[in-house]
């Protein structure tokens, strides 16, 4: 490495993340590392004649992002797909429009898609079905997710091209809604499946998507994505490629996700690979397992029935026995293992099943982790505590399905959701994410959530679990790479590790925190390199 450092930060404030939380003026990058972090003029001593000096001028560096949560793949298809949170789609008769226009462009037969709708907010209130999307699209098969990412709304030649009939039955930790005995062509959870499967983008469809993703975390100041599903799989083959070829300059940490015991996924376990394989570029994450519905569906599965209605508890995919078995069979093989559990009945049957296998396979260094643990009141944060979970939450969500929590569960239990704070009182390395794209691939707007737990209505959730800005900031920086079994190598800035780093166009401290979302990001640095300058 040159004594000289390839590039020089200087009068802003630095936020180190290191064990103290140091801020200071100043950092010099070089070799693809932090070389040092100071005062502007012993920092400046660092520099040589082809050192590219950046005047900061009072505003923030911190360590890049790590979003320990988001789909790249769906992040996107999402980005060429109907917008439904667009302004002036607020209602089925405004998707309808959008999609009849798609129909007029398209060639007959090709999928037209749409993304992001919430049932809730359209001026119906009611979910789409095959009879409004059969009006406008008799021709094409349509299908439209939710913004949860767990309910389909398709029409008939969707339906067709996935096999599934008036008389298909609902599976094992899914539903589809029905009228007069037929099928409305609305699933939810694991009935979407097969739609999904249809739907398959292609070879080529995937490499675009994923270079459109990556483009959009690098310009939100993300230099690393824990990737909770659709990369391993079909999108793998692509993301290797793109790799290889330099066009994607993410860090990726890839789960394996299953949602039954007949997912094809399953037979990694047998393969002998397990979590940790690849490199700093690329590297096989945590084994999986879907366990209940979306925080927003709601398909949530909870102990006590929704408020809204209360005949539902929610959508469980596994018996205890069976997930016990699952996720025994993975820790026992040496995996990382999680499990997207949203409800308080889903997050206590994971950790019954993850207490299980511990107790039977004792592991040394276990970080096991929960994705969303959404409701979490305090008997379930003593068990996460106690186990050593590294819980995900998303604080971005409290903007846009706030407002359903509360009128879902209630107030007492929208204000348990995500509990950051009463985690991090514990110990609990809580790490932070946006679930992406289920909503907005920002950084910014999940630290400005954890600060606020604000709803778009002007509600509140949980005022006592918000926590300050430091806190935030590790959340969405150390803690995620802890989550990844990468703390010694990223999440900080410190002497030896990557230099990962965002520069954004404001002193962070000075900006108000309803305001965060808004702070542009001014340059992002992946392993040195300038990957992403705003103008």
């Amino acid at each position: 490495m040159s004594d000289h450092a390839d590039l020089i930060f200087t009068g802003g404030r630095v936020h180190t993340v290191n064990p103290t939380n140091d801020v200071v003026p100043a950092i010099a990058v070089g070799g693809g590392c932090v070389m040092a972090t100071g005062s502007d003029d012993d920092v400046r001593a660092l520099a040589g004649p082809a050192t590219r000096v950046v005047e900061l001028k009072g505003r923030s560096l911190l360590p890049g992002f790590i979003d320990a949560h988001a789909h790249l793949a769906g992040l996107g298809m999402a980005e060429i797909a109907i917008d439904c949170k667009a302004p002036g789609m607020q209602s089925i008769a405004a998707l309808q429009r959008a999609v009849r226009d798609r129909a007029a462009a398209q060639p007959a037969g090709t999928w037209i898609r749409g993304r992001g709708y919430d049932q809730s907010r359209l001026a119906e209130r009611r979910h789409p079905n095959r009879l409004d999307w059969d009006a406008v699209a008799p021709d094409h098969p349509v299908i439209f997710i939710r913004t949860c990412g767990h309910i389909a709304s398709v029409n008939s030649r969707a339906m067709a091209a996935a096999g599934i009939t008036d008389e298909t039955p609902d599976p094992s930790g899914g539903r589809y809604d029905r009228a007069d005995g037929r099928n409305l062509g609305v699933a939810y959870e694991t009935a979407q499946m097969p739609l999904q499967t249809a739907a398959m983008p292609s070879w080529q469809d995937f490499r675009d998507a994923l270079v459109r993703s990556s483009r959009a975390c690098l310009a939100a100041g993300c230099t690393s994505v824990h990737d909770a599903g659709g990369l391993v799989g079909p999108a793998f083959g692509p993301c290797q490629e793109l790799m290889t070829s330099g066009e994607i300059d993410l860090r990726i940490y890839a789960f394996t996700t299953v949602n039954s015991f007949k997912h094809p996924l399953l037979g990694l376990l047998s393969s002998g690979v397990r979590t940790g394989l690849g490199n700093e570029r690329l590297k096989l994450g945590a084994f999986k397992v879907m366990t209940d519905g979306s925080s927003s569906g709601p398909t949530a599965a909870t102990r006590e029935p929704y408020t809204s209605n209360c005949q539902d508890c929610g959508i469980l995919y596994f018996e205890q026995e069976e997930l016990d078995e699952l996720l025994g069979r993975a820790h026992r093989l040496g995996f990382q293992c999680t499990v997207h559990a949203v409800g308080d009945r889903a997050i206590e049957q994971t950790l019954n099943a993850m207490a299980r296998a511990q107790r039977e396979s004792p592991r040394e260094g276990l970080r096991h982790r929960i994705e969303h643990c959404g409701i979490c009141p305090a008997d379930l944060q003593a068990r996460v505590h106690g186990q050593r979970i590294v819980p995900i939450v998303q604080p971005a969500f409290f903007w846009e399905f706030g407002d359903g929590y509360i009128a879902n569960y209630g107030q007492a239990r929208a204000d348990t959701m995500f509990p950051a704070k009463s985690l991090l009182a514990r110990g609990v390395p809580v790490a932070g994410s946006s679930d992406a794209p289920v909503t907005r691939q920002a950084p910014l707007l999940g630290i400005e959530q954890a600060l606020t737990r604000a709803t778009s209505d002007g509600q509140v959730c949980g005022p006592d679990e918000r926590v300050d800005l430091t806190a935030a900031i590790r959340m969405h920086t150390i803690n995620g790479a802890f989550a990844s079994f990468e703390e010694r190598d990223k999440g900080s800035l410190e002497p030896g590790k990557l230099a990962d780093l965002v520069v954004l166009g404001e002193d962070l401290a000075r900006v108000p925190p309803r305001e965060i979302r808004q702070v542009p990001v001014a340059m992002t640095v992946s392993g040195g390199r300038v990957v992403h300058e705003r103008g």
